[in-house]
């Protein structure tokens, strides 16, 4: 089973994080209500604010991802609304995943939310 890994890094005016975040959450939520997605993740830079990395891991491959996935319209809307706080364009990074070294500890999953 293919599995590809997105990540998205954006720059976000500090001022306007809860702006952004705003703007965000819907889709957040639509996202883990997706059957293909495994992981939905989301990171700040600690020495960065306004700097945020979003790790999804999606059970398709790039092609689905950016002719299935990325058409849905819930990121219609929200681009719009997110696009006023950005101080740069975000950047998207795909990769598949090797699976030769996927460890983790229940921990890192503690603190998250299980899907479906």
């Amino acid at each position: 089973m293919p599995q590809l890994t997105v990540f998205i890094t954006f720059k976000v005016d500090p001022n306007k994080i809860e702006e952004w975040k705003e703007a965000h959450r819907p889709v957040w939520s639509a996202c883990a209500q997706e059957k293909e997605c495994l992981l939905f993740d989301i990171c700040q830079d600690p020495k960065e604010p306004g700097t945020f990395r979003f790790v999804e891991v999606w059970a398709k491959d790039r092609t689905w991802f950016e002719n299935e996935q990325m058409t849905k319209p819930y990121y219609a809307t929200m681009f719009p609304k997110s696009e006023k706080t950005w101080t740069a364009p975000p950047q998207m990074e795909f990769f598949e995943r090797d699976g030769e070294a996927s460890i983790y500890r229940q921990e890192y999953l503690d603190v998250g939310t299980k899907m479906g």
